[in-house]
């Protein structure tokens, strides 16, 4: 999984539709635009790739992204190793997407990863999926919550206090969509999932969570 994002000249909610309405484009037979999302006040829109081919993604950044969007920039992180997990069946019913980004030492990385994932989560709190992030940031995951306080309470008591664990930051996803076609974007998460669905867990696509209206309520001007 490679993170493709996009910093527009033009308002986000414009590019946002321009993306939208040009997947095919954005898209060739190595590199599949799985979702889109868009962090509140941040001033990125973020395409999620599944890339069999790296080369070939290159094409779709610096020929299929200029001529199709015309950012001002954009940036890469690349995802290894992505886990992804079940939705309790049981879990509330009003429930907010945040991506929980961390930074770890070196030597604690894959025992920090471990600890994430195998974690005894909470019905109002839990993850969609976790990886390793080579990038700014070490490993990123999506996690479900019914709200910033208690997921900023959980990770205070749960992950902070790990050994290894350097620094951690939240930020609430706004608005998500699903680019990749139903049945792939299905087949892709069962595939990599940490435990198969039991009756008292089921697949769940958290791309349809976030709301597509007043997305861009908390959006940030680009300069």
């Amino acid at each position: 999984m490679i993170i493709l994002r996009i910093y527009p000249i033009r308002e986000l909610n414009q590019v946002w539709d321009d993306i939208v309405r040009n997947v095919a484009a954005l898209s060739n037979e190595h590199s599949t635009p799985l979702y889109l999302s868009q962090q509140e006040e941040k001033n990125f829109l973020s395409i999620i790739y599944d890339v069999k081919d790296a080369d070939s993604f290159g094409d779709i950044i610096v020929q299929s992204i200029p001529s199709t969007l015309n950012p001002e920039k954009t940036r890469t992180i690349t995802l290894l190793k992505p886990v992804f997990f079940p939705a309790p069946r049981d879990r509330p019913a009003n429930l907010e997407r945040y991506q929980v980004a961390l930074q770890a030492r070196t030597n604690e990385l894959e025992s920090v990863f471990r600890h994430i994932v195998h974690l005894n989560y909470p019905k109002d709190v839990f993850p969609t999926y976790a990886a390793y992030s080579f990038g700014e940031d070490d490993i990123l995951t999506s996690m479900l919550s019914v709200g910033r306080h208690r997921i900023e309470e959980f990770i205070a008591q749960n992950v902070q206090p790990e050994t290894g664990v350097e620094h951690v930051e939240i930020s609430r996803i706004g608005m998500s969509r699903r680019l990749a076609p139903p049945g792939m974007w299905k087949d892709y998460r069962e595939s990599r999932y940490l435990f198969k669905p039991t009756p008292q867990y089921e697949d769940y696509d958290f791309t349809e969570l976030a709301a597509l209206s007043g997305a861009f309520v908390h959006e940030v001007s680009v300069d």
